[in-house]
């Protein structure tokens, strides 16, 4: 869990915005790391190669190479698509890129730089909301899934929604009953899970086209990069009270995020 100096509880979605400069900043030193070290792998293993064969210098080097350029051309158009909101090519493989080699070092060299990592989350989580944005599909609304946190639900109600959310009374004391007439209203599933455990089974067993979450940048971060390959639009949740009770969420975000996801937009 977060401590007060990364969060104190506001009626806003987050803490604060991630900067671009911050998401560009730590590309650039990705760029110059990898750079740096793919050099000396290449240098120092030619003063041995080369007694080997003569050409075998010259192939580790373009092996190098391409590595290298294909890790600066995704950084590239990650960069695009965080600054301008577009990238040219399929983003897919992009996401790969995103989740399994940019996010963990990222989360390393901000450790590092001391930049704290809700910012680091936060600015990944929107660059995948804009990957999946562009990557061109409109999703039947009975194929989406809306996963919600339980602790949104309003911390002293008597009324169990985590098995059925039809059970809500919609008295208006928390934004579930807003989501079960958002959902009625577009066709598709909504679902209050009681930990991540239990989110990633009913991912499982329902196996939708698509997934709409809300949570913690923490907790989005890390099921981002599980659920992949399954796209999955990430909502950072509002927190007046501070992280895990009664925990909210922008009714419109989600409307928007459904309706995009849907070709409704």
């Amino acid at each position: 869990m977060y401590n007060s100096k990364n969060w104190e509880g506001s009626p806003e979605s987050v803490a604060y915005r991630p900067g671009r400069g911050v998401f560009a900043g730590l590309l650039l030193l990705l760029a110059i790391t990898v750079a740096a070290f793919g050099f000396f792998f290449w240098y120092v293993p030619t003063i041995g190669l080369i007694n080997i064969h003569p050409a075998l210098p010259w192939v580790l080097g373009a092996v190098t190479a391409a590595a290298g350029t294909a890790l600066f051309g995704g950084g590239a158009l990650i960069l695009n698509a965080a600054l301008k909101g577009r990238v040219p090519f399929y983003s897919g493989w992009l996401r790969w890129l995103i989740m399994k080699l940019y996010l963990p070092v990222m989360s390393v060299a901000g450790g590092v730089l001391r930049i704290p990592k809700i910012r680091i989350e936060h600015a990944f989580i929107e660059i995948n909301n804009q990957m999946v944005r562009m990557m061109g599909s409109r999703f039947r609304p009975e194929r989406l899934l809306l996963l919600m946190p339980h602790c949104i639900q309003f911390d002293n109600c008597k009324i169990k929604v985590t098995r059925n959310v039809r059970n809500c009374a919609g008295c208006g004391k928390c934004e579930i009953g807003d989501l079960v007439t958002l959902c009625d209203e577009f066709g598709v599933s909504l679902f209050i899970s009681t930990g991540g455990t239990v989110a990633r089974r009913k991912v499982i067993e329902d196996r939708p086209d698509a997934v709409i979450a809300v949570a913690c940048e923490r907790d989005l971060a890390s099921g981002l990069q599980d659920a992949y390959p399954l796209p999955v639009f990430a909502i950072v949740n509002k927190r007046p009270r501070g992280y895990c009770i009664e925990t909210g969420v922008a009714i419109q975000d989600v409307r928007q995020a459904v309706a995009a996801l849907a070709g409704r937009a």
